[in-house]
Order: C-alpha cells, then structure tokens, then sequence
C-alpha cells in the first residue's frame, strides 16, 4: 500500500512545482511594463493554477504598446489584442485541445508583435506561450520558449524581467528532473531579487529552491529554505497569506519525513491563518492535506468523510478539475488502505477523467499507476495492471522520475508472476534512472524491491547488504517512514534465515522510531514481532503483540484482516485450532465478499495447516486445491509450485504416494522453469537452493515406492531427482565456458566491467591502509567497515553487470544447457574398473546410490543430522591437530582418528563393504560429507574400533588399542575421486576432450615473499584476503619455505625447457596471470589459500606483496574473479595450500569456492586441501605425488600412491598430514 501512498506524495510535489512556476509568470508579467500583456497573463485562468503567494497584479485597463506605433501600426495592434483575448478564453477551458488552440492565437500574436518590433511585447508572448505549455506538461517546448524570452529581456537590460525568466526555467528544469540545472537558475534569480530588495520575488525563489532539495531528498535544506522564505513573509513583508502558504509547506516537508506529529503543529497554524483571512479555497487544501495524513496514520473513516466533504466545497467555490481530481485520488487511495480496491478504482478513474480533460498528462499517468497498483495488490489481475503501467510509461516519455517509479510497479507484477529476471530488469531500468535525477528517496524504494526479490530467490546475505545501505543514505537523507519500513523488512528476512533474535531486534528498533500517530506502522511492527516469537514458540509474546496489533487495527479501521490473521497463526500455534479456524472463516469470507484474491488464497494456505496439524490431511487438500485454483488464474508461479508440494506432502499422509508423486512432479516442472529464467548466475543458486526440500521429499517419495514395489525403477528415478537437484549452477558455468560469451558483447559494457574492478581494487587498498595504520581508531574502523558494505556494493553490480554481458551475448543467446543426466547418461560416464556413490542426506533419513556401468542400487541411511555429527567429530581430531600442534602432536597421536573415521564409515560406507572391491570410487558427496576425505574413512571390510573412554585423544590418556581397532584407510584399495555431480563432468569432458594437449609441462608458483609479521605500517590492497583471513579465524601471512623445497624437487624431475617458476617477489600477479601459462599441462601453485565462506568472491590465493626492495605491489592476491577470467588449458592444477577445496556450503550446489573457478578456467582435474595442511608434510608428499604423474600415472592414482607412501611411514603415517588432499575432476 506504500506505492499508491506515494503516488499522493508525487502529485503534490508536482502540484507545489507548477504553483511556483505560475507565479514567476505572474511576477514576471508585473515587471514587463507591457499593456497588453499585463492584462492576458494575469488573467484568472492563470491566476488559478498560478501562484503560491496569489500575488494580485493590477490590470490596466486600456492596453498601451511599449513604444509609440502609427495609426496603421495601432490598427494591427488592436487585432492582436482580440486574438490575445480569444486565446486567453481559450487557455480559460483547462484541456489541451484549448491550450494548443490557445498556442496558435499566440503564435500569431508573437508574429504580429515581432513585425511591429515591440520588444518587451515579445518577451511576453514568449513567455505566454511557454506557460501554456507548461500547463500540460511539455517541459520541453517551455524551457526554449523561456528561454528565447530570457535572451530577448537580457538584451533590454531588464534585471527583475531577467530574474523573473531564470525563476521560470529554474523551476520548469526541477519539473524536468534536472534538479542541478534547475538549482544553478534559481540561484542566479535569488542573488539579482535580493540585490534589487524584490522581497516578494526572494521569498517564492527560496520556496523553489526548497523544492529542488525536496527533489534530491535534503530534508535538511528543504526546511532551511522554507524557514528563510517564513521569516521574509513574517517579518519583512508581514504578508499572513505568505506566511500561511509557507507553513503548509513546511508541514508537508515533515510529512514526507514520518515526522507526523510536527507536520500537523504547522498545518494547524496555516489554517488558523487561511481561516482569518476567510480564504475558503487555501482552507480547503489544508483539509485535503491534514485528511490525507489521518488516513496515512489509519484514522481512514475520519479521513474519507473529511476528504469527501472537501469534494463539496471545491464544488461550492468553483474549484478547478485538477484539485477535483486530485481529491478523487486522495480518497481512491483510503478505500485501497481499506482493502476495498473496487471503490479506490473507481475514484481513481473519476480522477483520471478530470486530468485527461485538464491535459495534464503526467497526473493522468499517475492515474494508470493507480489503477494498475490496486489490481497488483488486491485483485491480482495483473494482465490488467501491466496494460495500465504500459499506458502511463507513454505519457511519461519527458519524466524520468515517473518513468522510474511505473517501471518498478511493472516489475512488482512480474515479481508476483515469478518472472524475477525481467523484475530485476525492470527494477534495474528504474534505478539507473533515479540516480542520474539523482533522486535519493525514490531510490531507496527501489532499493528495497531489489532486496525483497533477493529475499524471494533465497540471496539474503545480500538483501540485507541493501537494507544496510539504505539505513545509510537515510543518515544523509533522514526519511523516518521509509527507515522505519526498511528495518521492518530487514526483520523479515532475519525471519526467513530463522534469525529471530536479530528479527526481534530490528522490529524493536522499528518501533523505538514511531511516533504516536503512526499507527499503521505500529501495527505491522507488531504483527511482525507476534510472528517472530510464535516461531520461537514464546506464545505469550506472541499473544500479547498480535492483540495490541488488534486493539489499534479496530480502533483505527487499518489491517484488521491481517492482525487477526497474525492472531489465528498464534492460536494455532498453541494447538487451540478451533480458535484459529473461527477467526479464520471470518476473515476468509470477508476476502471473498471484496474480491481479494491474493489475500484469500493465502487464507486458503493458513488454513489448510491448521487442519494439517490436526491430521485432517483430506480438508487441507481441499483447501489447497481452492488455493492452486486461485494462484493459477492469477498466473503467480511460484506460489502455484508452493501449493503443489504441499497438497504432495498431505497426500503423502494419506498413504497416496502415486498421487503425490504427480504433484511435486508438476512442483518441480514450475521450479525448473523459473530457474531457467533467471539469467542472474548467483541468484539462480540461491533460488535453486530454496526450494532443495521439493527434491529432497520427491526423492524420499520415491524410495518409499521402491519399497514397495522394488522392481519398478524407482530406486533409478530417485538418483535420477538427486542428480537434477546439484551443482547446477556449476553445470551451467561450464557450458558458458566454452562458449566465447564476450564475443560481440558492447564495448560499453566490457569497459564498464574494467571500471568497477579497478574501483574494487581502490576500495581495497584504501580499506586495508586504514586497517593496517589506524591502530583501533573507532572513526578508522567505522569507515573501513563502510568502505567493506561498498566493495559488497561493487561485487554485487559486478554480478549484475555480467548478467548484462551475458545476455546481450550472441553467443549466449544459442547456448543450450544440459539437461541433468539420468540413469543411463550416468552410467556411460562410468568405466567397468569405476563406481558412483551418489549421498543425499536428507531430514528424516539420507540415501546412498551405487551405481555402475549396467546397475544401481540404493541404500537406506541414518538421518543427516546424525551422519553430520559423525563428520563433525572427524574435523574435531583434524582441527585440533592444526590449532594446538604445539602440544598435540599429530607424529605422538597417529591413529587418534581411528574411531571417528570407523565411526563415520560405519554409516556411510558399510551397506555398501561387500561391493566395492578394489575399484575406483568416484565420490558425489552431500551436505557435511563434502567437508571431509573418505581416503581417510575406515576401509568398511576392517573391524571398528570400540567407543573410547575419552574423546580427542587426550595426551595424558592414550587411547587403547581396542579403541584405535585395526584401522586401514579406504585408500588401501581404492583411488578415490570427489565429483560435485555426474553431470558436471560429463559436461567438462564434452568442452575440453577435443583440447590439443599444450607443449610444456610444468610451471610452478611457490613461496611468495610476504611482509614481516607485525610491520609498522602494512600497505596492502588486499582488503579481501585480510576479511578471508578474518572470516576464517586466521591472521596474517606466515613465510612458506617449505613450499620452494617442494616446489624445487618437482622441478628436478624436469629439463628446464619443459618448466617455468616464480619464487619470492617473482611470485606475483602478472605470472600467475600470464598468457603464457597456457601452454603448460601442469599448474602448481604452492602458497596461502584463503577460503571466505560468506562472499565466496573475495577467496583465491596469497601472492608476492611486496617486490625485492620490500615495497608493496599493487596486486598481491589472485581472487576467484580473477580465476574465473583465466584461459588455461590444464590437465591438473594443484593449489597446495589451505582448506583451498571448502567454500560457501549452498544448498543444492554444493561448497562454492576456488575449485570451481578451476574448472571454469580450464582445468581438468585440480588437487586441493580440506583443512590447513603442514608445510612439512605437504613438502614431503608433493614431489612423491608428482613423481607418480611424470612416471605416467593418473593424477587420481598418482595421489593415491602418495598417501599411501605417507600413511605406511612412520613420521606421516596420521591422516592430518596426508588426507587433506582430494582429487576433484577427470580422473581418466
């Protein structure tokens, strides 16, 4: 409902705009010292839509050329006068037929008065002409016409004439959107009205130059101006007409703010003014005004009785359509508050009836928006609405700022429909126009429907970035309803991350921010927090906040559907059903009785839980199938999907497997489609990742039909479901990669993309600098943070920019993308020595698939939670390895991992011991099990360990040897690869098999020269790495000597013609991203590796940073962007560094991080680590790995051979040296 409120806010900083404009005219009329002219332009058509001050201008009566005429001369004189006069009647008739028929009587005037050479009675018919055209909108034609009249009254050497025109342009450019140029005008007419003490003139200047604050959201200056202009009209021209029409503006200005309270203080002055000068049409507006806060505040019945009793007078006085109109509209907007969206259309037709006949094309636009918000929001014809939007962005075509605003309705309704490409489009458009206005309020609305469409596709981490960075222009551009809203939504999607004390902590913030009057806004603070703690199962929170949001709904006719909806969620959450079905019936009924649709069918939805939780799956069935009816006619997708897995998941209960395999089949087709039209990478991710739980219940459906019927494949179509359900978004990065996407792309954008790297890259040097020199500074670190929410802010127009790349693309535009491998796709990837174990850990209970090349088969596993708890005591011994080396040594605690690796294989492995044999096993893990190595899992065929007395191997307790069993690792007999999904490389392998292998062999990059630890001053531009270091709990840069001996013993087992390396300072940037690289099979790159798990975009690689004299260099870190856009042609990458293989853990596309950037840049396979490995023990495990690789054996076996080597040793044999290693990729 905020939108249609804002419609009103529009309306009257246009109307105050063209009041101002009217009086410039008028004042410059004053000072043309012209009779004829000085008769037409003050005339009462005019006058009427003229003048804030109503400066009265007295006529003469017998018009006088400025300059002695002859008697033929006056003849053709007075004919101007009678067409000036017909013209004059014809403006009098308020529509745009009248007004261009006006136009062309002037016209002729102008030529008449040119012939004639009367100067000054050109400027005027200049000036006149411009006027009419103001009055319907043609900015354009207004200005030149001003302008011509400026030049001509410069040439005369008339200052006020001057001043008067500039106020006009100045004014008519702010009507334009061009606020600095409307501003520079205005200035220059207060400077000359204040040398010639034109006091009048400098008043209604100032007012205009609040307006152009008003335009760019500077509250602050808006008032300075407006108190300036109050205090000349007070004290210095003692003018109550002034001074009241100033108060009203003032009041508006705290309106606007949220400042609701002291708004009514000023408008209550301002009629008790306008009232003792007995200005009946002045009152009327005060009314109107006073009426529009009180149904904004939710008092909506006093507001409508007041608003249509203002209709009365306005018919009494006479008043003209416009203001008719737009009290039309102003009560159109109280019955939409209401949820009587029928009558608001009316009103807003009536309205817009009105200004089609005045020919005020923008107003008539604003009609359309109007219109087509109340079909979004209420009925939910969109169709509808979206033929409305299309209708005013015609009109619109001068008017950036309601372009803005009817192109992000336009994309409300594609949201609603589950089109969120085209809405981020749509959004994308508005903003880009919004802040080249700049418009800094409208901006933040925008802003905020962004953030609401991250929040739908499941990207709340940068929802909330939005969120924060609107509460930042609010502390430059105090706004208290926008702030306030925007900390009511950020609690939402604290909500929706199930976050609920920082939900709780944002409402509440909210809250502390309303005043007394704004009782809407309470209310839905406190709708909100009843929710939040109903889902903390607080029920007498939740109880006490849904009934104070009852009492002030009831008490000011304001969302009382709602708060009683709040009210049911609450009852039923306490298990008081029938309580929760009352209510809801009432509210169901009365959706039905106005035609809600949107809002019933989510009653319908409530509902139907309620009987659900009491077990009566058959009538929330009912109920949903009333809801999926609904949502299809309105044709919203997304929820229509919603429905289908929750009538699925009812049927389920009702022991109709068959029937609900129907549904969530027809479920996952939605899913399918919408994530298809998402072009966003990261966004479609996220979304995907929201609706994992369609997957995971299909696939537990159907191995529940396996069980019953074994023989019906359903076992095959459940790994079918799982393989559909990962890495997708990895699938399609490696189809975009052999495809040249920047080929033929826009210039402008490639150079786009430049600029804001080299900008991100500023950012980051400026953060760390301040960092490294500020010693604990709460200023340095306040900035800092604010310039880590801007490089957040670049990345994510990064991420948008390549949508813009990548669908502008030719070559995107014919890209196909695979479809998901099935069963028998599966198996042709696989060889008769290779077997698939495919895990999908599910909430009630996980599943394993074996699969080779002519079978499969699937086993039931413990739930994922306990599978989970197995993986976390296996990183438990690993990590405390690596945090307390000191004093728990891994050489004194070798077999420490024994247990948990038995315990963990035990689950995961041993329904499977009797198949596996000796063949390679070809790992696609799920959830937690991609955290850690199954070489080190407890080979199942050995005898378990028994439970330990204490857990972590303490040193002063070892561990028995019944407790240590006789553990032999899974790599004893088996090579082992780890895979995100079948699909993935089978995709790889169609891209990269046909690649010619390069020339060389070897190129190594290791032990990167790095600053003293603790230097006086650290001067680094990598801000990213320092937050990756801080994300993962680790700090600075130790020295890695031992990565030159490893990196020196492979490069032994080379001629050097076959080898490339870079040591110390030459360990940089420009060799790891040389071209030349490309012609080496073999990338090894020996260094830190920084993992950030929250923006998986700032991970990569430590470089040299600094050169051989010790200065920092300008890149000192290889970032996952900087991967992505390498073109190598590697058969392995080796990155023996830290936990280089995690990453940002997303639902249903596995760990997002450096690996994938790997094979997105050409790499085959790529070895990486799971956990910070030893120096040592890396140096002595990769010259055995790579020796292996040279001798002819496959990466995968060649690491094997290592391991093994390490483990059969004495000094290595614990896991924690060796195991980290995995092999992700071919393994042919």
């Amino acid at each position: 409902m905020e939108i249609i409120s804002n419609s009103g806010v529009k309306m009257a900083i246009y109307k105050k705009n063209r009041e101002n404009l009217g009086y410039f005219l008028t004042k410059f009329t004053r000072y043309s010292l012209i009779g004829l002219l000085s008769v037409v332009l003050v005339s009462e058509s005019v006058g009427a839509r003229a003048t804030l001050v109503q400066l009265q201008i007295a006529q003469q009566t017998v018009p006088t050329p400025s300059v002695p005429l002859s008697a033929e001369k006056q003849k053709r004189y007075q004919e101007g006068v009678k067409l000036y006069k017909e013209g004059q009647e014809l403006e009098k008739k308020g529509t745009k037929e009248g007004y261009l028929q006006a136009i062309e009587k002037y016209q002729q005037v102008l030529k008449m008065v040119q012939e004639l050479g009367l100067r000054k009675e050109e400027v005027d018919l200049l000036a006149s002409i411009a006027n009419v055209y103001n009055s319907f909108s043609d900015n354009k034609n207004a200005i030149q016409y001003f302008q011509k009249a400026l030049d001509i009254s410069r040439e005369l050497k008339q200052p006020i004439s001057e001043a008067v025109l500039l106020g006009s342009i100045g004014v008519m450019h702010m009507n334009s959107n061009n606020p600095k140029e409307g501003l520079t005008y205005l200035e220059k007419a207060k400077s000359i009205f204040l040398a010639h003490k034109e006091y009048h003139s400098l008043a209604t200047t100032l007012k205009s130059i609040a307006g152009i604050h008003i335009r760019v959201g500077d509250t602050k200056q808006v008032l300075y101006y407006y108190n300036e202009a109050l205090k000349i009209y007070r004290e210095t021209l003692k003018d109550p007409a002034g001074e009241a029409n100033t108060l009203q503006s003032i009041a508006m200005t705290y309106s606007l703010s949220g400042e609701t309270k002291t708004a009514l203080h000023y408008y209550e002055q301002a009629l008790k003014i306008q009232r003792q000068r007995k200005d009946v049409p002045a009152e009327i507006e005060i009314l109107q005004d006073i009426a529009v806060i009180r149904g904004r505040l939710g008092n909506t019945t006093k507001a409508v009785e007041s608003l249509k009793e203002v209709l009365k007078l306005q018919e009494q006085v006479g008043s003209d359509l416009s203001k008719k109109a737009n009290t039309l509209a102003q009560i159109g907007h109280i019955y939409a508050k209401q949820a009587d969206y029928r009558t608001a259309i009316d009103y807003f037709q009536q309205a817009g009836k009105l200004w089609q006949q005045v020919g005020d094309t923008q107003l008539v636009s604003m009609s359309f928006q109007m219109i087509a918000n109340a079909h979004t929001t209420y009925s939910g014809d969109y169709q509808t609405a979206l033929k409305f939007l299309d209708k005013a962005l015609e009109l619109q075509f001068d008017n950036k700022d309601n372009q803005a605003f009817t192109l992000g309705l336009k994309a409300d309704v594609y949201a609603s429909q589950g089109n969120y490409q085209q809405a981020l489009e749509e959004y994308n458009k508005a903003l880009k126009l919004q802040r080249s206005i700049p418009n800094p309020k409208s901006e933040v609305g925008t802003l905020l429907k962004i953030a609401q469409l991250y929040r739908y596709l499941g990207d709340y981490q940068s929802s909330i970035n939005i969120c924060n960075k609107a509460l930042e222009i609010f502390k430059r551009t105090p706004s208290k309803l926008q702030e306030i809203q925007t900390l009511v939504f950020l609690a939402s999607v604290h909500q929706f991350q199930d976050k609920y004390d920082e939900a709780l902590a944002s409402y509440k913030q909210a809250l502390s921010l309303v005043d007394k009057e704004n009782y809407q806004s309470e209310i839905q603070i406190l709708q909100g927090m009843s929710q939040t703690y109903r889902f903390l199962n607080n029920y007498p929170k939740a109880l006490e906040s849904a009934n104070r949001a009852l009492k002030l709904s009831q008490e000011n006719s304001f969302g009382e559907e709602h708060s009683v909806t709040v009210l049911a969620g609450v009852y039923r959450g306490k298990g008081e059903y029938k309580k929760s079905l009352d209510i809801s019936e009432k509210v169901l009924a009365d959706y039905r009785k106005t035609g809600l649709r949107v809002r019933e069918a989510q009653m319908l939805g409530d509902m139907s839980i309620t009987y659900a939780q009491q077990k009566n799956y058959q009538k929330a069935i009912d109920l949903l199938n009333e809801e999926l009816k609904i949502r299809r006619e309105l044709k919203e997708s997304k929820p229509e999907a919603s429905v289908l897995y929750s009538i699925a998941i009812n049927q389920r209960k009702l022991d109709k497997p068959e029937t609900a395999l129907t549904n969530i089949n027809e479920a996952i087709k939605i899913v399918e489609s919408i994530r298809s039209n998402v072009k966003n990478p990261d966004l479609r991710t996220s979304y995907f990742a929201t609706v994992q739980s369609y997957y995971k219940f299909k696939i537990d459906l159907l191995m529940e039909l396996n069980k019953k019927q074994p023989s019906k494949g359903y076992d095959a179509l459940a790994l079918n479901t799982s393989e559909a359900s990962r890495a997708r978004g990895l699938v399609d990065l490696l189809t975009e990669a052999g495809a040249n996407i920047r080929k033929g792309a826009n210039p402008q954008l490639l150079a786009e993309e430049q600029r804001l790297q080299q900008l991100l890259n500023g950012k980051e040097k400026a953060r760390i600098d301040i960092l490294s020199t500020s010693k604990g500074n709460d200023v340095a670190k306040s900035t800092a943070d604010k310039l880590g929410d801007e490089i957040a802010d670049i990345i994510s127009q990064q991420q948008q920019l390549k949508t813009q790349i990548l669908t502008k693309s030719p070559e995107y535009a014919a890209l196909k993308y695979p479809q998901p491998l099935e069963l028998k796709g599966i198996q042709q990837q696989l060889d008769k020595h290779t077997i698939l174990l495919q895990y999908s850990l599910g909430k009630e209970r996980s599943y394993l698939w074996l699969v080779t090349p002519d079978s499969v088969q699937a086993y039931e596993l413990p739930k994922g939670e306990v599978i989970e708890k197995a993986v976390a005591n296996f990183r438990y011994v690993m990590d405390k390895f690596d945090k307390s080396g000191a004093i728990y040594k891994p050489q004194e605690h070798p077999d420490d991992i024994n247990q948990p690796a038995s315990q963990l294989s035990q689950m995961v492995l041993a329904p499977v011991a009797n198949k596996l044999g000796k063949k390679r096993l070809v790992i696609v893990a799920d959830g937690a099990l991609q955290n850690i190595p199954f070489a080190a899992l407890a080979d199942p065929g050995t005898p378990p360990p028994t439970p330990p007395r204490l857990q972590g191997g303490e040193k002063s307790k070892p561990l028995s040897a019944s407790e240590r069993g006789s553990y032999q690792p899974l790599l004893v007999n088996h090579e082992i690869v780890n895979l995100p999904s079948i699909t993935a490389i089978a995709t790889q392998r169609k891209q990269l098999n046909k690649r010619p292998l390069s020339p060389k062999i070897l190129a190594v990059l290791a032990d990167p020269l790095f600053p003293p630890q603790n230097p006086p001053e650290l001067n680094l531009n990598d801000s990213a790495q320092q937050r990756a270091m801080k994300n993962l709990k680790r700090s600075g840069l130790d020295p890695l000597p031992g990565t030159r001996v490893e990196a020196e013993a492979m490069l032994k087992l080379l001629p050097s013609g076959q080898s490339t390396h870079a040591f110390g300072a030459d360990a940089n940037y420009e060799f790891a991203t040389n071209p030349a690289l490309k012609q080496y099979q073999h990338l090894f790159f020996a260094t830190h590796g920084l993992v950030d798990t929250k923006q998986p975009e700032l991970s990569g690689i430590a470089l040299a940073q600094v050169d051989k004299d010790g200065k920092p260099v300008e890149k000192g870190y290889l970032r996952l962007g900087d991967i992505f856009n390498m073109d190598w042609a590697a058969e392995l990458v080796v990155l023996s560094a830290c936990e280089t293989g995690l990453g940002k853990d997303t639902k249903g596309e596995g760990l997002v991080g450096l690996t994938r950037g790997l094979m997105y840049a050409g790499s085959k396979r790529a070895v990486v680590s799971l956990w910070n490995v030893s120096d040592k023990g890396t140096s002595e495990l990769m010259p055995i790995f790579y020796k292996e690789v040279l001798a002819g054996k496959s990466p995968s076996v060649a690491l094997r051979e290592a391991q093994l080597q390490m483990w059969q040793g004495k000094e290595w044999k614990n896991p924690f040296y060796w195991a980290a290693f995995t092999l992700q990729g071919e393994w042919r």
